[in-house]
């Protein structure tokens, strides 16, 4: 249900999720739908939603200065790379990664990976929100009733 009001809202047929990300593509290239809008249509298709705190909608990390006054957005050394994972976008991190991943034993039971842990995960989440409620009181009772530990804040 969720695709099919996905689809009617950017106006296109309701047909595979392959053509009706080709058709939201073009209509965002086209100007028809902002930047908010396609992702979030992207993340509706992909099945996340704001009522499951381990599919919450995601967006990428788009900007690699955090340093200057002020942000030239007309200067593409602000953004990064996004066809690396946040993971890998120095050489030091994906250093550490592949360092990590390497001396992992293969075994049978788990196989070895790059990333422990995802962005996308009940306790990321409601770190992010732990400001906004209903987030505030989840956060909490994920806790066991209290705050976590101050410095994990």
């Amino acid at each position: 249900e969720a695709l099919r009001r996905a689809l009617r809202r950017a106006g296109v047929p309701e047909r595979s999720w392959r053509a009706a990300r080709a058709a939201l593509l073009d209509a965002w290239q086209r100007r028809e739908l902002s930047n908010f809008e396609y992702l979030m249509e992207l993340n509706t298709l992909s099945g996340r939603t704001f009522n499951d705190l381990n599919q919450y909608p995601v967006f990428p990390w788009v900007l690699a200065d955090y340093t200057s006054p002020s942000l030239n957005l007309a200067d593409p050394a602000s953004y990064r790379d996004l066809s690396k994972p946040v993971g890998a976008l120095t050489d030091d991190r994906l250093a550490q990664v592949i360092e990590r991943y390497e001396q992992m034993e293969a075994e049978a039971d788990m196989p070895r990976f790059h990333y422990g842990s995802h962005y996308s995960s009940a306790g990321a989440v409601l770190f992010w929100l732990l400001r906004l409620e209903p987030y505030t009181s989840y956060s909490i009772e994920l806790q066991s009733g209290r705050f976590d530990h101050a410095d994990r804040l």
